[in-house]
């Protein structure tokens, strides 16, 4: 019977119930007599009580509070508290735990499938320690990496990105969002292994507006000369029919969904199809970060998401606005990203113009927004996070000198338009630039991931010197 939970920290706010479960075996229940159980003792937190009975001393917990240093790590930078810290704070569930005849038992405290922090399984005389930290910025984060924002950030993006190594500061639908640009270099990071124990590289594309810190895979191989991609080349959807060797393309807007129902222009969740990406995306997570997904540290965010905007209409191909007319059938469609981006370069971090952010908004199945249809927080770049980084969609040249290029073709999220019988959807093409593809071409698959804003790193962030998660 569960208590209190201690919420994710996505909305900022913190809902503290503690969960207790109080297990007594049968032998023990049989030995005591009914009277020692009349009292019931209150314990009174934030949210709710906890009421337990029993004739017994039971040590609840102990709370911790950082200080107001940023810089300080060890354990005198916590100060005793009298009650649990208001919705500015969280769980820090790495320090966290519970204590038996003195002996720290870290598995009393776990993050279940919802991404609620569970206290459980707890005992007689046994007592826990809750350490809460100040919750992170977006701007507390990018100075835990020894960053600061660049002065000479581009208002235009008509222009690829060669030279300069640039962070700059933008706006995404949870706020201030600090992403890296053109010929970036200390922004790797060494998380995770694979299968085969061999670990496993990223870099940094942005600090999300809700501070945690977005990936995209860079190999598993010295990062130096990595073309970072998983597996061989695949399609986005899987070919449904051959005739003499030659692809006969769907021709049909749903295909450009991370997820589609048949006739819905934003299907998802129960009865729609996963992408063939999607799927792919699925077995390489279960295979090489099901550890670190499922451990009781929980480094990979599972509430933010992926966006795979499609709103859009029909005949209007620069004009910004969205009817959701179109977007079924063979239906021309022109979506966001084409009038945002092709020949034009105006590129947003925000998912949607319009309130179908539940729809397009690709989410793990524990996240407060979204589809919640995710059955791993794992996703694809946007095409416009590619236009920040540093390429430039339309006729115009590549760009062979920032870091997303990989001189092959890659997948991104974002629906391109449907016209000439073809649905498309945006690539990062062989020459570093947003372009439209079919989705039965096949191109590469670079998995996109966030870790939590509460993650602290140590490293330079150059490829010889990569950053890694402190060790506890």
């Amino acid at each position: 019977m569960k208590y209190e939970k201690i919420n994710k920290n996505y909305t900022k706010i913190i809902f503290i119930s503690l969960a207790i479960i109080i297990v007594i075996g049968s032998a023990l229940i049989l030995n005591i007599t009914k009277a020692k159980y009349k009292t019931t003792v209150s314990v009174p937190i934030v949210n709710g009580t906890i009421k337990y009975s029993g004739g017994y001393d039971f040590k609840v917990m102990a709370l911790y509070q950082h200080i107001d240093d940023k810089n300080c790590t060890g354990e005198e930078c916590y100060d005793p508290i009298e009650e649990m810290p208001g919705s500015d704070y969280e769980i820090n569930t790495t320090k966290s735990y519970c204590t038996l005849d003195g002996q720290e038992e870290h598995d009393k405290l776990y993050t279940n499938d919802n991404g609620e922090h569970i206290i459980s399984k707890l005992k007689k005389n046994e007592k826990c320690y809750l350490y809460f930290d100040k919750i992170k910025t977006p701007l507390d984060v990018l100075t835990g990496l020894n960053k600061t924002v660049s002065e000479s950030c581009p208002t235009s993006f008509k222009v690829a990105e060669t030279s300069k190594n640039l962070i700059c500061k933008e706006v995404d639908d949870f706020g201030d969002t600090y992403y890296f640009r053109g010929r970036i270099n200390d922004n790797w990071v060494k998380f995770g292994q694979t299968s085969d124990n061999k670990d496993i590289y990223w870099r940094i594309i942005r600090i999300n507006g809700n501070g945690s810190i977005r990936l995209i895979y860079a190999g598993s191989e010295n990062p130096a000369t990595s073309d970072g991609y998983i597996g061989n080349s695949y399609s986005y959807i899987k070919p449904v029919a051959w005739i003499e060797g030659w692809v006969e393309y769907n021709r049909d807007n749903m295909y450009v969904g991370y997820e589609w129902i048949s006739g819905n222009m934003h299907g998802y969740g129960n009865g729609a199809t996963k992408s063939n990406v999607l799927q792919e995306l699925n077995t390489w997570f279960a295979e090489n970060l099901n550890e670190e997904f499922n451990n009781g540290y929980g480094e990979i965010d599972k509430d933010v998401g992926f966006c795979n905007n499609r709103s859009g209409n029909n005949n209007q191909k620069y004009e910004e606005t969205y009817l959701d007319v179109g977007g079924t059938g063979g239906t021309e469609t022109y979506y966001d990203g084409y009038k945002r981006l092709y020949n034009r370069e105006n590129p947003t971090f925000k998912c949607s113009t319009l309130a179908n952010k539940t729809s397009d908004y690709f989410t793990y199945k524990s996240a407060s927004i979204g589809t919640k249809s995710l059955d791993y927080p794992i996703g694809l770049i946007d095409a416009n996070e590619v236009v920040y980084a540093g390429g430039v969609g339309g006729n115009t040249g590549g760009n062979e000198l920032y870091y997303l290029y990989t001189g092959r073709s890659y997948w991104t999220m974002t629906p391109y338009a449907t016209f000439s019988g073809d649905a498309r959807i945006f690539v990062v093409d062989s020459n570093g630039r947003p372009s439209g593809s079919v989705p039965q071409i096949s191109s590469d698959i670079r998995p996109v991931i966030n870790l939590k804003s509460s993650v602290e790193f140590i490293g330079s962030g150059l490829y010889t010197d990569p950053y890694v998660i402190k060790p506890i």
